[in-house]
């Protein structure tokens, strides 16, 4: 599925209330027009809800509790295990599966299209799930997914690619530290296209590697006694929902 700017608009929207309370968030895609709400709260960090209209249903995942994206940086403990299609991030499979057993239940009961998304680590979740759905036989419509951290391994990528790439994309703003980690020599990597927005928030459609690692590298250099080249400011969820309505 090509990527679609009002359905970057809404998720993105969606990602943004994953980090309300149930109240919250109830309220705010009530007034987006979605009804059928679901909160989900795993007890310690995983946190989601479900919305739907009359045809189509979505899926958001809270990112991480922290404010602070240092931890992506320092955290170098970055274990990989068996996971849907692949080698996955076990701290990130394991906090999908706090709330999974529900959630499947909820969604294997409904036939209505499904759009998976998620901000930072729940970007992360929002690709897992992609995974085990489709695992389990019932691909989702789409995966939107912002500032997402590589959720795999290089086997992860290329299995969950030959199964829902057209379907999944990743919006990176420009210097977004939290999308280059885990690092590339732990041999994570980030499955689906790359939607970038660059320096300036000019967009680019399907953006390839070196586009990005280009401008990465240059813009690293050229600060790199400033803490902007960590990218932290790019991270914030209201970062992503400023670029991607302002397409």
């Amino acid at each position: 599925m090509p990527f679609s700017r009002d359905t970057a608009k809404l998720t993105v929207e969606l990602s943004r209330l994953a980090y309300k309370d149930a109240a919250t968030a109830a309220a705010g895609i009530a007034n987006i027009g979605l009804d059928e709400f679901k909160f989900y709260d795993g007890g310690n960090s995983t946190q989601a809800f479900y919305a739907a209209t009359a045809n189509d249903r979505y899926l958001a995942f809270r990112g991480t509790e922290s404010r602070n994206p240092r931890d992506w940086v320092v955290d170098s403990r970055f274990k990989a295990g068996p996971g849907a299609l692949g080698s996955v991030h076990s701290g990130f499979d394991q906090a999908l599966s706090e709330i999974w057993p529900e959630l499947a239940a909820d969604l294997a009961a409904d036939a209505r299209p499904l759009t998976v998304t998620g901000h930072s680590l729940g970007g992360g979740l929002a690709i897992i799930a992609g995974a085990r759905l489709i695992d389990s036989g019932s691909a989702p419509a789409a995966v939107y997914v912002f500032g997402c951290p590589r959720p795999g391994l290089i086997d992860f990528r290329d299995g969950y690619d030959r199964a829902l790439k057209n379907l999944t994309h990743r919006v990176i703003n420009h210097i977004d530290i939290v999308t280059r980690v885990p690092l590339l020599y732990q041999s994570y990597r980030a499955p689906g296209h790359r939607q970038y927005f660059d320096k300036a928030g000019v967009f680019h459609e399907n953006a390839g590697a070196w586009q990005i690692i280009k401008e990465d590298l240059i813009f690293r250099i050229t600060n790199f006694k400033s803490i902007t080249a960590l990218g932290l400011a790019n991270h914030e969820i209201g970062a992503y929902l400023a670029l991607v309505n302002s397409l």
